[in-house]
């Protein structure tokens, strides 16, 4: 079986759509089972090798170009995205596959099975820059009509697509996403090298990952953070790895005195064989937001056995469970109170530490690429009887 691939996402800096991308298709590929055709927005290569480390910052460069002097560069790439796909497979086959794990599909003629990893464009567009909403609002219903299947990563996606969009819950598969084999705990000397580049030391920090951005709720995490005792936030700065994303001018002037004492420490982004380190190296996680497709940074840091404070919203009690600590994202003092509890009793963390490391052993990447790949062995056969 043959499957295309929109792998743009792996030319920037990898969030979640691009660990999405990285981590199935490795796992599929290593399954032997389908010939992965990769698209980098101008080229396309066979199994999930991307672009050269040189070809990938130029793409980047040209992008960041586009972001100053063009208006409305999100549009103009995907117009440029749109022709080379069309280009390349305009014919199209009924044996081959095309997967958009992006939402919005390319054109293509033959079958399509989507990604929608949330519907935050739809459920709260106001936490999105402007030119994303337009663009997801105007392109989505289109691509979520033809499509032959949808995959989505949570129950909680699936609800929210059947809302939004009416669809038909047999068109629907859930796929649980996965922390990687790398995310694991580690011996708090195999550590200092990398922690030490960031000031910090194993267990002497509790740490926040993602894109600085509203529905992250960090401002709501800072407000908590603040009302710990001094003497624990000298202990155990907070610590959050993530690129700035929009909408921070708010947060940054809620965290000004945390940030210029040191206690609050943005790290922006940190290199990918760095980030299991620091999970690793981590006395406590913290993940307030307020709406998740999955949310798998809070997997990945119970798979590295650290214990996990989380919202009790979306998605992420699918992923934590019983496992870690969950609270009302606008619970201020319930989020402090929990905070303060896994950092200051020792014996309770490591007993959530472990239960959350049990958890996260559910997950695996080659059970994603196996429902994944029946999906497209489904599509196949309901177009074979047409």
């Amino acid at each position: 079986m043959k499957v295309i691939v929109n792998a743009t996402p792996l030319l920037a800096p990898l969030t979640g759509i691009g660990q999405y991308i990285r981590h199935l298709f490795t796992a599929m590929d290593r399954q032997g089972k389908a010939d992965i055709r990769m698209f980098y927005g101008t080229s396309f290569k066979k199994g999930i090798t991307p672009p050269g480390a040189g070809q990938t910052k130029l793409l980047q460069r040209g992008h960041s170009l586009l972001q100053r002097f063009v208006p409305r560069p999100r549009t103009l790439r995907r117009v440029v995205e749109k022709a080379m796909f069309n280009y390349m497979f305009r014919s199209g086959s009924r044996d081959t596959v095309y997967h958009e794990p992006n939402y919005v599909a390319l054109p293509f003629k033959g079958p399509l099975v989507l990604t929608v990893c949330d519907l935050s464009c739809f459920d709260h567009p106001e936490t999105h820059p402007k030119e994303r909403v337009d663009l997801m609002q105007r392109d989505m219903p289109a691509s979520i009509a033809r499509a032959d299947h949808i995959i989505v990563i949570s129950e909680a996606t699936s609800v929210a697509l059947q809302h939004w969009f009416k669809v038909d819950p047999a068109r629907i598969s859930t796929t649980y996403l996965a922390a990687d084999a790398r995310f694991m705990p580690r011996p708090p000397e195999t550590l200092r090298p990398a922690l030490a580049q960031f000031g910090l030391e194993a267990q002497g920090y509790v740490l926040c990952v993602g894109t600085l951005e509203p529905r992250k709720n960090l401002a709501t995490l800072f407000a908590a953070y603040a009302g710990l005792p001094a003497a624990l936030r000298q202990r155990f700065p907070l610590v959050v790895a993530g690129m700035a994303g929009w909408r921070t001018e708010g947060l940054m002037q809620s965290a000004a005195d945390l940030i210029s004492s040191q206690q609050v420490r943005l790290l922006g982004y940190v290199p990918d064989d760095v980030m299991p380190l620091l999970y690793a190296g981590a006395a406590a996680f913290c993940y307030p937001s307020r709406y998740e497709g999955f949310g798998l940074p809070p997997l990945e840091a119970m798979a590295c056995g650290v214990p996990v404070l989380t919202s009790n919203r979306t998605s992420l009690p699918e992923v934590v469970g019983d496992a870690g600590l969950m609270v009302d994202p606008d619970d201020v003092d319930g989020m402090r109170e929990r905070l303060r509890q896994m950092l200051e009793d020792e014996a309770f963390a490591q007993a959530l530490g472990q239960r959350g490391l049990l958890r996260s052993r559910l997950f695996t990447w080659e059970r994603c690429a196996q429902e994944t790949f029946a999906v497209y062995e489904k599509v196949l056969q309901q177009r074979s009887r047409r």
